[in-house]
């Protein structure tokens, strides 16, 4: 199974002191990801040579240098004073989905403080991430951490969830959860772990199983997990009755396509949009993109994935014609009230496809495959050129 991997976080640690440097050193040789080590020159000296590659001397002033990391860095550590990072920084900041998470630690190394993009940018993460290998303590002021609550920003983030609201509708909600207002949670896709685990910590949440029930339960504000496009919909007639709301797109759905050697990638993502438009579901919780082996160097799939950020996922012949046969001896057991049961939402065989590849299909059962549900969301959609399948995850 081929998938994407995001590039990891890019970390900037900046010190200007001595005991910065070491301080900086020793968390550059322990903190993951890809870590740049940024250091007056003036203190050149106190880098291990183990961090030797790693380290860019400087000239003061500090100014210019901050400037650059803040925009070519995910994540910056400041071994500075707050007072004196907020005045390096404060001219720079834009919102907190653009910028940088900042964290702060003082000479001593006593503290570590989440200063700049806490949730969103991970610095209330880093923070603490910082303290653990400095020994130091983590200083986190957001609402939603020091009142173990749930950070409406952040949910589903681990799962790979989109957040559908503008930032206005978001603050609305953040501040229901926070007071202790009663929010409703209707979601129809996508992981239901996180309603139980320790980290959603609010007690004001509760489920519905439909969002007039949720209405009649006197919300005061909403989040609608769903791959269902039209939830968007709905969740603008509640922010019209004044019950804010925030949509997730859970990453619920695999698109299984086949296609003609040499299709254009815009005839596929054409037969893709329109069809997910049709059956009412959304392109952002699309998890991968499902066909078989033989068409791993397709350019037109390969555009189409990378187009949505999204994998391309591939099977060989033996796995796509299993599904079929498994297929065959389940109806073969089956009795004929049974068998019309079982035959809805499962694949059906292609002669064609047979004859021109060895196997019996390719939307279909790769979007089962992928998936691992037992039925088809959407069964073969059809042009000239492509087919379409799709198949949701059938997730806790």
């Amino acid at each position: 199974m081929d998938s994407v991997t995001a590039d990891a976080p890019k970390t900037a640690l900046v010190a200007v002191s001595r005991d910065g440097v070491t301080l900086a050193s020793l968390l550059a040789s322990q903190l993951p990801g890809a870590v740049s080590l940024h250091v007056v020159d003036r203190y050149a000296q106190q880098v291990p040579p183990e961090q030797s590659d790693r380290v860019e001397t400087f000239p003061l002033p500090l100014r210019p240098v901050v400037s650059r990391l803040f925009e070519h860095s995910h994540r910056l550590v400041l071994f500075l004073p707050v007072g004196a990072a907020v005045r390096l920084i404060s001219h720079l900041m834009q919102h907190k989905h653009h910028d940088p998470a900042v964290v702060c630690v003082d000479d001593a190394g006593r503290f570590a403080v989440s200063l700049l993009s806490g949730h969103v940018g991970g610095a209330d993460a880093l923070a603490q991430k910082v303290a653990s290998i400095l020994g130091a303590t983590a200083v986190i002021t957001s609402a939603s951490h020091v009142k173990n609550t749930l950070a409406v920003d952040l949910l589903g983030a681990e799962f790979g969830w989109q957040l559908e609201s503008d930032p206005t509708t978001i603050t609305r909600v953040s501040a229901a959860v926070v007071n202790g207002d009663l929010v409703g949670v209707y979601q129809d896709a996508g992981q239901r772990s996180w309603l139980n685990s320790e980290t959603s910590g609010a007690a004001n949440l509760s489920s519905f199983p439909a969002i007039s029930e949720l209405i009649s339960a006197g919300c005061s504000a909403a989040l609608l997990i769903s791959d269902r496009e039209s939830v968007q919909e709905e969740a603008r007639g509640l922010n019209l009755q004044g019950i804010p709301s925030v949509v997730y797109r859970p990453r619920s759905l695999v698109v299984g396509m086949g296609c003609r050697r040499g299709v254009a990638a815009q005839h596929l993502e054409d037969l893709f949009v329109t069809s997910l438009q049709a059956a009412d579901l959304s392109v952002k919780s699309v998890k991968c993109i499902a066909t078989a082996d033989i068409k791993r160097d397709e350019e037109g799939l390969i555009e189409l994935a990378g187009t949505y950020g999204i994998p391309l996922v591939c099977y060989g012949a033996d796995d796509l014609n299993g599904v079929f046969e498994r297929n065959v001896f389940a109806e073969s057991t089956a009795d004929a009230e049974e068998r019309d049961n079982l035959m809805d939402g499962m694949p059906t065989p292609s002669a064609v496809a047979h004859g021109l590849l060895g196997v019996w299909g390719v939307s279909e059962p790769a979007a089962l495959l992928a998936s691992g549900a037992d039925r088809l969301l959407l069964t073969r959609q059809k042009t000239d050129r492509a087919t379409l399948s799709v198949a949701r995850i059938p997730f806790d």
